[in-house]
């Protein structure tokens, strides 16, 4: 097949070309005892030769699966770099797991070597044990001792990799040279909103594709600092860890997610990629924090709000600069108010890539006045996973953007988006009835997304195809962008839209207790929320979230506007089931927890 782009094949040939642009530049850094320490590029080589031929000294060879069950860390990416060079397949395991999601992970995948990050970690694997008939070996990252000889320590296993190097009788170069295109790579576990995981096979030549289509398309600078954050299990951080240490970047792992804020500015980062969850917190506060300040300072705010929309509809989108009366005006807009916002980011801030569910506009807008340029792009993690991106000559909002080079798109009669390319998967491990449903006869893989592409080539997402609601008089209703609708309140954190061959809509909402903490105060009396259950119980708080539906529904039809709601008992979360590791709500667990309370709104 020709392709559009003359691609490095695997992953040891990505990381080879890398070195070629220095071995003594920084690549990763990380905080310990209070100061950013970091390793090379020379460095991360030298350890991936020690840990692979360590892994050898266990006695694995090509093809065997190592999971790597951790939280952002330098070690996790060396593994991941490691399995690559030593043409072992790499697992992930999001360290937000439980241990039965680890015990299924671990059996599917035959993982001979679990590296974890902590004692907390190893101790959800240890009463596996007896379980994993594959698992032989455990080894920490954290310097830490065990009694049990299957139990070791990350400086151990390097160790071990010394005395296995001097003895081999193959380089690391002859058994990364021997790694094919179509090897396997990585088997990546969705996170799945329902049922077992399935695992995606992704081949060397499928990543290596993606992380310089990724490049190819956005253009990202080289040789600038990254603060990464998003879990490294899930493909999308993943992928951008790979293409950004391919183009000579520095990686800031961020501490926490509790520490981002303070993180960026330390490392004062010119990249790194979010959800816009995170981004409509940080404009929900702003926003919050406005709405307290004087009416002067109020009166300044939204002046520049107004100056910066048009300076964004007319120039920022298509990386111009404004000019003339507007161009001054942006100007001392930027002094005034966006410079601030700039600042939250560290102030030398250039893009950010978001992803994992829609932006609003009016977010997006916001921060690309404030200098901070938002690249929507969608993917699926059977893609390896980018497919679309805006790029930096047009940014549409409410868009994914447009087709990497190589990636074909097709919709389907109902709507539904079908994609291949170079980097669609081989299929799912041990899983052919579900390999067969997802990739036709033709190739083309069925993502199960709903869309349309515009006439500028842009894809924009709709919903999911299982999402739909069709309501008792027939109307197709896709919930996501009602929930956006919904969501666009600061004062409503998270919505589910319930209304499947029922008559009229419901939702079942989270409120913020952050902002309604800060509005209680205001109030005459004030009101006090402690915690999350005193909003449950508040007739003012289910009083203000009607005003705020009234509000965020006007644009919606008729039939598409939620008629009941209740808020929630307890917020969504990863821990209770009701998000993936990605944050991402899974909507029929919801659903299925609330059911009793989902049909008493039914009988009004």
């Amino acid at each position: 097949m020709q392709y559009q782009l003359d691609y490095l094949k695997t992953m040891p040939e990505i990381f080879a070309d890398a070195m070629l642009s220095g071995t003594a530049r920084k690549l990763f850094h990380y905080k310990k005892d209070g100061e950013w320490k970091y390793y090379t590029y020379q460095d991360v080589f030298e350890t991936i030769k020690r840990l692979g031929y360590g892994l050898r000294a266990l006695g694995l060879r090509e093809k065997d699966k190592v999971g790597i069950l951790s939280e952002n860390r330098p070690e996790w990416c060396i593994t991941d770099w490691t399995c690559a060079h030593f043409n072992m397949v790499s697992v992930p395991i999001y360290s937000t797991s439980i241990p039965r999601q680890i015990e299924y992970i671990i059996d599917h995948a035959e993982c001979k070597v679990v590296i974890a990050s902590s004692k907390e970690q190893v101790q959800k694997i240890i009463p596996l044990k007896d379980k994993l008939t594959s698992l032989q070996y455990v080894v920490v990252m954290n310097d830490m001792q065990f009694d049990d000889k299957w139990l070791l320590t990350f400086d151990e296993l390097l160790r071990k990799g010394d005395a296995e190097e001097a003895a081999s009788k193959l380089s690391m170069q002859e058994i990364a040279e021997k790694t094919k295109p179509d090897d396997l790579f990585s088997i990546i576990y969705t996170s799945g909103t329902s049922g077992n995981p399935k695992g995606v096979m992704i081949s060397h030549f499928n990543m290596a594709v993606n992380v310089q289509q990724s490049q190819a398309a956005i253009g990202f600078q080289k040789d600038r600092r990254w603060m990464s954050f998003l879990p490294l299990s899930h493909s999308f951080e993943r992928v951008t860890s790979l293409f950004s240490t391919w183009i000579g970047a520095e990686i800031y792992f961020a501490e926490s997610i509790m520490k981002v804020a303070e993180n960026l500015k330390e490392v004062k980062p010119q990249y790194m990629t979010t959800v816009p969850r995170l981004l409509e917190k940080v404009y929900t506060t702003v926003l919050d924090q406005v709405s307290q300040g004087s009416p002067a300072k109020q009166k300044i705010f939204y002046w520049a709000q107004r100056i910066g929309r048009e300076a964004v509809e007319k120039y920022l989108i298509y990386n111009k600069h404004p000019k003339g009366v507007l161009g001054r005006k942006y100007a001392l807009a930027k002094s005034l108010v966006f410079g601030k916002i700039a600042a939250v980011f560290g102030g030398e801030f250039i893009q950010c890539v978001s992803g994992g569910a829609p932006l609003s506009e009016e977010v997006g807008a916001f921060f690309l006045a404030s200098g901070i340029r938002i690249i929507e792009g969608y993917g699926l993690t059977e893609m390896s996973p980018v497919t679309h991106v805006n790029d930096n000559k047009h940014i549409k909002f409410g868009t994914v953007g447009k087709a990497l080079p190589d990636v074909q798109t097709k919709i389907i009669e109902d709507g539904e988006i079908l994609l291949n390319g170079p980097n669609r998967m081989s299929g799912y491990y041990k899983n052919p009835e579900e390999t067969a449903e997802a990739i036709d006869r033709d190739g083309w893989f069925h993502t199960g997304d709903i869309g349309f592409m515009d006439e500028d080539g842009y894809l924009k997402i709709t919903d999911r195809k299982k999402n739909i609601i069709v309501t008792a008089g027939g109307k197709n209703i896709a919930p996501a962008a009602v929930e956006r609708e919904i969501t666009a309140s600061k004062y409503i954190e998270q919505a589910v839209v319930v209304g499947d061959r029922k008559k009229y809509l419901i939702a079942i909402l989270v409120p913020s207790l952050e902002v309604f903490t800060k509005w209680g105060k205001l109030q005459d009396p004030p009101l006090e929320f402690n915690a999350y259950d005193d909003l449950v119980k508040s007739k003012e708080v289910e009083k203000l979230i009607r005003h705020e539906l009234d509000v965020h529904q006007q644009e919606l039809a008729r039939y598409e506007q939620i008629k009941y709601f209740f808020i929630a008992p307890q917020p969504f979360a990863i821990e209770t089931g009701e998000l993936t590791p990605s944050l991402k709500v899974k909507r029929n667990e919801i659903i299925k927890k609330y059911d009793l309370e989902i049909e008493e709104l039914y009988k009004n």
